[in-house]
């Protein structure tokens, strides 16, 4: 008998490695894939993203505008300026400034009048100077009014159309309170992030100092909360108004 010259070889044994996952998933490890899976789908859903615009009111004014602009600048966002024809015309470089930034400048009227105490001619002028000034100054024509104490009748609903302008109404509104100098720092900040919903204007003025300053704890906070930042006009495109 020839002699194999080869020596015989046993078949090669497969390595053991120990099994990644259990052959039988228990109760409780099943319950707690099912609960992680539907907490991932209800984040993904509250991850909307939130839209708000700011309007800053009765500017420009010397002082405090040029720090907003600053913060926006830094903060990356853009918001709408409720601007008074008598401020626009004392400050139109600044007004100018605000423009070429890419915020939107709205009107508020030529001097902030309450409209109860006045006659439908004097709305007419407070709706037509205020437009005639904020052109001339902005450079750019407004196409929303902001009415002064956010009060409309319908005097000053048919000044308005006769300016060929439109009213701007919030689906929510949100007041800092800063117009109230009882209302410190701290209060702006909390009043102005508060109850925030998607569509929400958020109102501060520019003249108090503390909106200033607190205006990037409150950009932080809201982008904290998902918020997108729009203009009235953008605003007013993404509601369908």
């Amino acid at each position: 008998m020839q002699a194999n010259c080869f020596p015989r070889r046993s078949a090669p044994q497969s390595p053991h490695f120990p099994p990644i996952f259990p052959a039988v998933i228990s109760p409780r490890l099943a319950l707690a894939s099912l609960c992680l899976f539907i907490a991932s789908i209800v984040t993904a859903a509250s991850a909307q993203p939130v839209h708000v615009a700011l309007i800053l009111d009765d500017g420009p004014d010397a002082a405090q505008t040029p720090k907003l602009l600053s913060v926006f600048a830094r903060q990356k966002v853009h918001v709408t300026f409720g601007t008074m024809g008598k401020n626009a015309e004392a400050n139109p470089r600044l007004l100018k400034r605000v423009v070429a930034a890419g915020h939107e400048v709205v009107n508020h009227s030529s001097s902030h009048q309450q409209p109860k105490d006045l006659t439908a001619e004097q709305i007419d002028a407070q709706v037509a100077d205020g437009q005639r000034t904020i052109t001339a100054a902005a450079g750019k024509a407004p196409v929303w009014y902001w009415p002064p104490y956010i009060a409309i009748d319908d005097r000053v609903r048919a000044s308005v159309a006769k300016a060929g302008l439109r009213i701007y109404t919030p689906r929510k509104l949100v007041a800092s309170g800063d117009y109230m100098n009882d209302v410190d720092a701290a209060e702006i900040l909390r009043r102005a992030t508060t109850g925030i919903e998607d569509g929400t204007v958020i109102l501060f003025h520019e003249w108090r100092p503390e909106t200033a300053t607190q205006m990037k704890a409150v950009i932080k906070e809201l982008k904290r909360q998902g918020c997108v930042f729009l203009t009235f006009s953008q605003m007013a495109a993404y509601l369908g108004q």
